[in-house]
């Protein structure tokens, strides 16, 4: 039963998506301009502001003009089945960024701590590793849509 739950779950988040993926292809942005927007709100969904992660990439991709679509598409990467692997990520690489050492934390103790818990035992290491992190897979992401959406335009004028 939960693995039929968890495969429609799939199922219905990668329709999203595309869908998603597929209005950015037609926007009037260049590929590096949605690619930008994109992984700037990657870089907010791994900040370690816990819950206001919206609130500021909707600020900043109001500040910097940038397409509000592809800043919410990014910022997907904070979406609750995946909160607990990047907060864990970024506790880790916070931890060794700042100490050099790993932390013997599990998915499962990050999902039992509260966000004040997880902020007062954590905070630093969280700030540094989730930027850090959010930084890089920004930068990834970013540069993997800008492609995508250049060769889909492509194709689109082709056909």
């Amino acid at each position: 039963m939960r693995t039929e739950r968890l495969a429609a779950f799939r199922a219905r988040f990668r329709a999203r998506v595309r869908a998603r993926f597929e209005e950015l292809k037609g926007a009037a942005e260049s590929p590096g301009q949605l690619g930008l927007a994109l992984g700037v709100g990657v870089l907010c969904g791994c900040s370690p502001l816990l819950g206001f992660q919206t609130l500021l990439a909707i600020g900043v991709a109001f500040l910097f003009r940038l397409n509000k679509l592809a800043v919410f598409i990014g910022l997907q990467i904070s979406i609750p089945p995946l909160t607990p692997l990047v907060v864990l990520a970024s506790v880790e690489l916070g931890e060794f960024l700042l100490h050099g050492r790993a932390l013997q934390l599990s998915v499962a103790q990050i999902r039992a701590m509260t966000t004040r818990e997880l902020l007062a035992k954590f905070f630093l290491d969280l700030s540094v590793g989730g930027l850090t992190l959010g930084a890089v897979l920004g930068v990834l992401l970013g540069m993997l849509t800008a492609r995508w959406i250049t060769r889909r335009r492509e194709q689109a004028r082709r056909a």
